[in-house]
């Protein structure tokens, strides 16, 4: 098997950051387990092309108020790897990959992922990066660029976050450390999932704060952070660069699966965009039995009602797709569960010949810490944190819609 090129080298790294994600521990055994394992991927991925990276910052575990709760994962993960000579296509470059973690647990569905009613002027936003960001009352679309509140929340996170004592770089932020690394060195921002919209908007954050050059990204399944100004500043500064010969060979756009339902989220536009859009969840995989599909459709209404508040229209950033091969349709809600996890993760290490599986076993770090079940771990991706919300009444339409009822927009649980 060839090594990794840079694209796959950069997603393992992104993989990396999110071995947290299927586990559920207080902060202080996340942290000393995430300290352990992001070297342990390096170092047995080296000869599948990881050789010379090693970790320089971080990484660094935040969960918000629940630091002893031993029964959710961490609401953020990120670390800085270094690699003093990776290849480009169009060279060898002192590189520097920020890796950051999708979500892995409530506050990410509940203050990240969910806060998608409420938008924030990234411009504003990036004058002073160091500060708690704040909603604009009253949104202008046409004329500035935003991002969800959520989104923003989460890059101040990163941003102002110091990595523990026992990590690499003690008592630092990313800022600070990105401000001494050495002048012509590149820097990949990397994230899968809620990363996938995290990573873009931090490197435009620290662009327009800092006037960090150099910058590639590479996100993966991420949901749209913002409107179409937004997108438009983003590609002002992070030109998409044109594909190589696989289609996941490309930096600035968001790569993603047209079978992953995470990708759908925000955008509601079915005109524009009618096949990445959250009207698009219950027809992408093709013909559901009725009252899966109606089920569904309870989701979607719910969802469009937490975007229209914002008053923007969230617009996807350049995509890149593939289309893996659907294992099957889904009879019932379960089943549609396990689909999209399927299609959210894996997919995407099949599609990119990056499967960690292959090269990282028996960590005893990761071991000794519970692991979530299928019903956790799909509530922890963006747009599916609704499920969490609407137990009750996704179990009664599935029951009820199943029997002959007939969801809509106005009655979403056809009643």
């Amino acid at each position: 098997m060839p090594a990794w090129d840079i694209y796959q080298q950069t997603f393992a790294l992104s993989l990396a950051s999110n071995t947290l994600g299927s586990r559920k521990a207080p902060l202080a055994a996340l942290q000393k387990a995430i300290e352990s394992e992001v070297p342990n991927w390096i170092s047995k991925g080296a000869s599948q092309g990881l050789k010379g990276y090693e970790v320089v910052w971080g990484p660094t575990v935040w969960k918000h108020t629940l630091d002893d709760d031993a029964n959710t994962g961490p609401d953020n993960t990120w670390y800085i790897a270094n690699n003093k000579a990776a290849v480009f296509p169009d060279g060898t470059f002192n590189t520097y990959v920020i890796a950051i973690a999708g979500t892995a647990s409530k506050f990410g569905w509940t203050d990240l992922d969910f806060q998608v009613g409420r938008v924030v002027d990234i411009n504003q936003f990036a004058k002073n990066s160091s500060v708690y960001p704040t909603p604009d009352p009253n949104p202008n679309d046409a004329a500035n660029p935003y991002i969800a509140f959520g989104t923003a929340i989460g890059v101040y996170t990163l941003l102002n976050t110091v990595a523990p004592a026992t990590a690499k770089s003690p008592n630092t932020t990313i800022v600070n450390f990105l401000s001494s690394i050495p002048s012509g060195s590149r820097v990949i921002f990397t994230g899968h999932s809620l990363g996938g919209a995290l990573s873009p908007t931090t490197a435009l954050v620290l662009q327009l704060s800092k006037g960090l050059s150099n910058v590639c990204t590479y996100p993966t399944a991420g949901a749209t952070p913002g409107n179409l100004n937004f997108v438009k500043l983003f590609a002002s500064k992070n030109p998409p660069s044109t594909p190589g010969s696989k289609v996941w060979q490309a930096w600035n756009r968001n790569v993603y699966n047209t079978m992953d339902v995470v990708p759908q989220a925000w955008s509601i536009d079915k005109k524009t965009y009618p096949n990445q859009n959250l009207h698009h969840v219950p027809t992408m995989w093709g013909t559901l039995p009725s009252g899966l599909a109606d089920t569904l459709a309870l989701l979607i209404f719910a969802a469009v009602g937490m975007v229209n508040p914002s008053n923007i229209k969230y617009i996807p950033l350049p995509g890149q797709t593939f289309t893996s091969t659907l294992p099957s349709i889904p009879q019932n809600f379960d089943e549609w569960k396990q689909v999209a996890h399927t299609e959210h993760v894996p997919a995407y290490m099949t599609a990119l010949g990056v499967d960690p599986n292959g090269f990282v076993a028996g960590n005893s770090a990761l071991s000794v810490l519970p692991e979530k079940t299928l019903d956790e771990l799909i509530v922890s991706y963006p747009f599916l944190e609704l499920i969490e919300r609407f137990p009750v009444q996704i179990q009664q339409a599935s029951q009820d819609l199943a029997t002959g009822g007939v969801a809509t927009e106005a009655d979403p649980v056809g009643k």
